[in-house]
């Protein structure tokens, strides 16, 4: 049976509540529903797909209760903020928003790397990120290895005409140090209105010295499927790169699959290198395209068995189900882009040739919490059809075909600049190996079956 509080508790909780300063005291908490990136929805709450803006309503019939030693240590906590606001000798720093923002920032920063307390500016950019549109200075960030690196730059945005590069590292942004801050706190301070400025200290491969670079901040167009065509000289191998699992997601797909069925697509290589991951609704709908109805692409388990969800693919869409396909990751390939490359594996619909992909099995839900902001926690882990963890692990290839590591900046560049071409005709290209090896191997399918096997099945 679950603690009740009686009333002597609540008496005693809302008499130490007064003499700390407070006027009240909430003994149930209500639970906030979410928009979630790269997760789903709480039970019986709509998806990110049905609601483009969060909702700030709590859940039905869904509180949080505290019992006697919560009760105790919440006054305890109270007092001690009472103590700071009222002897700290800089009494700017010491507002109860600002503390209790503090607070939940450092609770969510002991759990696990993925949960983190986010600012209103930062809940807001979550909502911005899935729209296609944002202010911001166009770069794809990772902070893995704890450092805040700059994998890819959008050939027309601000980084690049400032120039940034791919593997410059981030160390300040607006002379403010980024260690111990997260990914969603960097981006956040990153972003801004447009037309306003933004200072990056980086440090540069190969540089001595780091460098301050000014950057004006212009409209980010962030489209998540992009250069869809046939590779010239390979009769009817079809390419296309999802840089994200947005909410734009499964109209572009079926753009660019009518496309290329035009063109003659007979194969199809689906880039998923450095896609971060989206939203698992999203992600399942693009495997509908090449899966049949009714097939488990993931499921999330929470911590009560209850509420696990299990995602199938539909059939309200055109179906692709016996195209060949080759899907390329790479180290920051995570999360949805993990799960729809795994589910299409798992039912011997595509061959994954490139790196080890990050490894990032859970899900999380953004919460909001009033003016304060929003806890952004983990609340699921992500199973494959065949039930395999990939969370810390990620997914071996099965076929590997590593990158030499002095030119991995360079290709990732390439990756925005000239996606789907082995060796363009810019300074500095490098040959894309990994893409080259996907042609190969599809052309070799393609000779042992006697045909390159286009579909039209739907």
């Amino acid at each position: 049976m679950k603690p009740r509080f009686i009333s002597f508790l609540h008496h005693k909780l809302l008499n130490s509540a007064v003499a700390v300063g407070l006027s009240s005291v909430s003994l149930l908490l209500p639970l906030c529903p979410s928009d979630a990136q790269d997760n789903v929805p709480a039970p019986s709450v709509p998806s990110p797909a049905e609601e483009s803006a969060p909702r700030m309503q709590p859940v039905a019939d869904e509180s949080v209760e505290l019992d006697e030693d919560g009760a105790k240590m919440l006054v305890s906590f109270m007092y001690a903020l009472s103590l700071l606001k009222t002897h700290y000798v800089d009494p700017g720093k010491v507002t109860y928003k600002k503390m209790f923002q503090s607070a939940l920032r450092g609770v969510m920063q002991d759990l696990d790397r993925f949960s983190n307390f986010e600012s209103q500016e930062s809940y807001e950019s979550v909502v911005r990120d899935f729209s296609g549109h944002f202010g911001g200075i166009g770069v794809l960030l990772s902070t893995e290895n704890s450092i805040l690196e700059v994998v890819s730059v959008d050939e027309n945005g601000a980084a690049a005409k400032s120039g940034v590069k791919p593997g410059d590292v981030i160390v300040k942004i607006d002379g403010k140090s980024l260690e111990k801050m997260k990914l969603s706190d960097c981006s956040s301070m990153i972003r801004g209105e447009i037309g306003t400025l933004v200072t990056i200290t980086v440090r540069r491969p190969g540089e001595k010295e780091l460098l301050d670079i000014r950057i004006i901040r212009g409209i980010v167009a962030n489209p998540s499927v992009a250069s869809p065509h046939i590779i010239p000289g390979t009769d009817g191998i079809g390419y296309v790169m999802v840089k994200q699992f947005a909410h734009d997601t499964s109209k572009l797909m079926d753009e660019a699959l009518q496309k290329l069925t035009g063109d003659g697509m007979k194969s199809l290589i689906i880039d998923l290198r450095n896609n971060p991951g989206g939203i698992v609704e999203v992600a399942t709908d693009v495997c509908s395209r090449f899966l049949p109805k009714d097939q488990l692409v993931v499921t999330l388990e929470w911590r009560d068995p209850s509420k696990n969800v299990s995602f199938k693919t539909s059939d309200d869409c055109k179906k692709y189900e016996t195209l060949p396909l080759m899907i390329l990751v790479n180290h920051n390939s995570a999360s949805a882009s993990e799960l729809v490359s795994s589910a299409l594996r798992d039912y011997k619909r595509a061959v994954i040739l490139g790196e080890r992909t990050f490894g990032k099995g859970s899900a999380q839900n953004v919460m909001p919490i009033g003016d304060l902001g929003a806890l952004r926690m983990t609340i699921a882990h992500y199973f494959t059809p065949s039930h395999t963890e990939i969370h810390g692990k990620g997914l071996t290839p099965d076929i590997t075909v590593e990158i030499p590591q002095d030119q991995y900046a360079f290709l990732m560049n390439q990756l925005n600049t000239d996606p789907g071409v082995i060796l363009p005709e810019i300074p500095d290209a490098v040959r894309d190996i990994q893409l080259e090896r996907a042609i190969e191997v599809l052309r070799s399918a393609s000779i042992l079956s006697g045909q390159g096997a286009s579909d039209n099945d739907k």
